[in-house]
């Protein structure tokens, strides 16, 4: 046993937390505190802070872990440190971190993105050549949430540069969801900045693959139709709407991705409401996003990501579409809860029109 592990198995008893307890606080499995304590494993540094957090540490356990210049050796002393359950459990703490902040908020949970997204792309770096493509597509999952909370920070900038890098991950990856999830991301933001014409191309890349889930492809379809209704090219956002719609009836719902969980017929029919914004029809999109948010579940309702929209369509006056206009774009920071609607800055940059695209 390592010392970190003595060390983080005396204070997790001290502390009175069981295995099961601290895996959900940092968001791995029971087997992998097991495996950490027993020093079978060792955790990234990210992930080591968080554990340090929870039992209380104040830095003296996460201390423990060999400085960065001593891990390649430390690593070659115990080989298989990245196995496929490492890949899996980065995964799974992700997708948790989703649901967590449907009940919290983005910038609630964004610390912990950013320890899991620097954890991700470790240990991408870390694994064995039969394991890089699905770790690096994870760090495309990780990499993609952190850029997506800068976009609601406002920090537009620093959230294209994230998912620049993270489209570059997916690409290695080679799955055609990482892919399409990371460029439908990256559209929004571009929706976001007020570039309707970069973002109807992002959309047109991200739904081109057809071996991704339709429902993957219905939602890009509908926001290529958004985009190209702000760049002013009205009869081709008709026909993609059309199309977004013909894609949404032929999905099987109980077959959606774990990772697009929010992709319910509800949300579908508010995504078209907001594409109606975008193509100035007011009253009818009025209709279609109070309709698909009643449609959604209670738990979806709740979270900022649906709020946004149904109080976007619920104030005096004739509803607006969230997409800043292109005269913002600019430094870090333009556009964002100091703006000038008083809302937060999750209600004002197209929120989980993108957001909730999916990690990813």
């Amino acid at each position: 046993m390592t010392s970190f592990g003595r060390t983080l198995r005396l204070l997790r008893r001290r502390a009175g937390i069981s295995q099961p307890a601290l895996a959900a606080t940092v968001f791995v499995s029971q087997p992998t505190i097991s495996r950490f304590e027993s020093g079978a494993r060792t955790p990234d540094p990210a992930l080591a802070r968080l554990l340090d957090e929870a039992v209380g540490a104040g830095g003296a356990l996460a201390g423990l872990l060999p400085a960065d210049e001593d891990r390649a050796e430390f690593q070659a002393r115990r080989p298989g440190l990245v196995d496929r359950q490492t890949v899996l459990d980065m995964e799974s703490g992700l997708l948790r971190l989703r649901v967590l902040e449907d009940a919290t908020s983005s910038a609630g949970v964004m610390p912990m993105v950013a320890a899991r997204a620097e954890m991700s792309l470790r240990t991408a770096d870390d694994a064995p050549y039969a394991l890089r493509a699905a770790a690096i597509g994870v760090a495309a999952m990780g990499v993609t949430y952190l850029g997506w909370c800068h976009v609601l920070a406002g920090r537009y900038e620093a959230a294209a540069q994230l998912l620049d890098r993270a489209v570059a991950c997916a690409y290695e990856s080679q799955d055609p969801e990482r892919l399409e999830r990371t460029m439908s991301y990256r559209g929004v933001l571009e929706l976001v900045w007020g570039n309707p014409a970069a973002a109807a191309c992002m959309f047109a890349a991200s739904r081109h693959d057809t071996r991704t889930h339709p429902v993957l492809r219905a939602y890009d379809t509908g926001q290529h139709a958004r985009a190209l209704a702000h760049a002013g090219e009205a009869r081709a956002a008709d026909r993609l709407l059309l199309e977004a719609d013909r894609l949404a009836e032929g999905v099987d719902h109980a077959d959606v991705p774990e990772g697009a969980y929010w992709y319910t017929p509800g949300w579908l029919a508010l995504q078209r409401g907001v594409a109606m914004l975008a193509q100035g029809r007011p009253a009818r999109a009025r209709h279609e996003i109070e309709q698909g948010y009643a449609a959604m579940p209670v738990e979806h309702q709740q979270a900022h990501w649906a709020r946004q929209w149904i109080e976007a369509v619920s104030v005096d006056g004739a509803p607006s579409d969230l997409v800043l206009p292109r005269h913002r774009r600019g430094k870090d920071g333009v556009g964002g809860a100091s703006g000038a609607s008083g809302r937060g800055t999750e209600a004002r940059t197209g929120g989980r029109t993108g957001g909730r695209t999916g990690a990813s």
